[in-house]
């Protein structure tokens, strides 16, 4: 009776020792099995890199794409525009070309001949309002004595684009009395792009207006050009923009499809 109660107990003493080993191996799994090691936080921190890297290209892509998308919008409005123009009174808008055979594809007058001009007092006044061009800015700007589409009465004006504010901007001149010029959605930066292409040209010279006015400095105009041998579409005209988007130029243009990269920093 003795030994059976011995055994008895120590029975039940094995079994409560086996219980609680049990129990703090569980324990011990669970907190093991809640927590990381060195090597899966390294893993999981790594994804979150790739994940993070791949978010940050595919917004600048994205935003590149908006860029170009809006000012190829803009330069397909101008050529119509431009067509529109030659329709009606025959021939493509003048560029800039001056007595030297130079033309500036910068300084144009597309804004006054697309927008329409009454001559007034001895003025190209245009339809958009402002003061008026005398024959002498005409000359000095543009190479010519006059806007070639305006009329004696703003009832026989042409207008062949319609144009909000953002649209065209001053150039020269002040806020009353100013050349005006039409310009695209993407400004220029006033710092200068930093490096030098794989031709060996510095990024700061693709700059279209060189000026120390920080006004100035950040417009981005369209470029035309209807006369000369040198340009890409000989029977029509050439109107082209370029845009700068990080380190690189895009150039959209009316002679090719897509937008291409004339310039990007080598060095």
């Amino acid at each position: 009776m003795g030994r059976g109660s011995e055994l008895g107990e120590r029975m039940s003493t094995e079994d409560k020792n086996k219980d609680n080993r049990l129990e703090v191996s569980q324990a011990f799994s669970v907190k093991t099995s809640a927590g990381f090691t060195l090597i899966e936080l390294l893993v999981v921190i790594s994804i979150i890199g790739v994940l993070a890297s791949l978010i940050v290209g595919i917004s600048a892509v994205a935003s590149t794409n908006k860029k170009l998308s809006a000012s190829k919008g803009k330069l397909s409005r101008l050529e119509l525009a431009i067509e529109s123009y030659k329709a009606s009174v025959g021939s493509y808008p003048p560029d800039a070309k001056f007595a030297n055979g130079q033309v500036n594809s910068v300084t144009n007058q597309l804004f006054y001949e697309l927008a329409g001009t009454v001559y007034r007092n001895r003025l190209f006044v245009s339809i958009q309002g402002g003061e008026g061009l005398n024959r002498q800015v005409c000359r000095s700007l543009f190479g010519v004595d006059g806007i070639q589409n305006t009329a004696t009465k703003e009832s026989k004006s042409k207008s062949f684009l319609e144009l909000g504010t953002s649209d065209y901007a001053p150039f020269s001149g002040n806020a009353d009395n100013s050349v005006k010029m039409l310009i695209g959605p993407v400004k220029w930066p006033q710092k200068d792009l930093a490096g030098v292409d794989s031709r060996g040209r510095l990024m700061s010279d693709y700059r279209p207006i060189k000026s120390n006015d920080p006004a100035l400095r950040i417009l981005n105009p369209f470029q035309y050009r209807s006369s000369g041998r040198d340009r890409f579409n000989l029977t029509s005209f050439d109107l082209w923009i370029d845009v700068p988007i990080g380190g690189k130029i895009y150039r959209v243009n009316n002679w090719s499809p897509k937008p291409k990269v004339i310039s990007r920093a080598d060095k």
